[in-house]
């Protein structure tokens, strides 16, 4: 009886502990646009990670910037340099994960931004000006202005989705939870049974 006991509160303790860890698992997510680079924070159980430091390197490692996440785990900034970023949360507790945003995915970022540089506005205004009555030809800079203001905003939903759909997919399902204690109570079984049989 007090084997069983013993067994039991072994069982209670493994499974508390493994509900914690698994819980506080701190994930991250960034994408590049125009110009900016934004990350999502997040913990398994889906609450945010609130106030964790951002770090961002570069590929030797040399710290460009530090931050910090908002009240939804959410933190920007602009593109240091267009090149491969290795972007670091620290979140509560130690725990710890990065996300590395590729070089060409950077170099995208900032390539949209030179297309909105300053001024093209105006230029499209001079050019109506101009010519009274005659429709104006959109340069190809001004054609890839536009459509980048109008993917952020259509993509912008996207990307919170797929976030979603992430934190949902590393949540294990009741199938895998009762597998996993299936094998510890295997476990415990078989090594009850020879420290019994070791006693007789």
């Amino acid at each position: 009886m007090r084997m069983i006991k013993t067994f039991l509160m072994g069982m209670f303790f493994l499974l508390l502990l493994a509900g914690n860890t698994y819980a506080h698992k701190v994930n991250i997510y960034a994408y590049a646009e125009n110009g900016k680079v934004f990350t999502k924070s997040y913990f398994n159980d889906g609450k945010p990670a609130i106030n964790s430091t951002i770090e961002v390197y570069d590929r030797n490692k040399k710290l460009l910037l530090t931050g910090r996440t908002d009240q939804n785990g959410e933190f920007s900034f602009d593109i240091p340099q267009a090149i491969e970023l290795y972007i670091v949360l620290n979140a509560s507790m130690g725990h710890r994960n990065e996300y590395i945003l590729s070089e060409d995915e950077v170099r995208s970022a900032v390539s949209g931004l030179k297309a909105q540089a300053p001024g093209v506005s105006e230029q499209r205004k001079r050019k109506k000006e101009e010519l009274p009555g005659v429709k104006s030809q959109i340069d190809s800079s001004e054609l890839e202005a536009v459509l980048s203001d109008v993917l952020e905003r259509k993509i912008a939903p996207i990307m919170e989705r797929l976030i979603k759909i992430e934190r949902d997919i590393q949540k294990p399902s009741i199938s895998e939870v009762l597998g996993g204690i299936g094998y510890i109570l295997g476990l415990m079984g078989i090594g009850i049974y020879f420290k019994y049989r070791q006693k007789r």
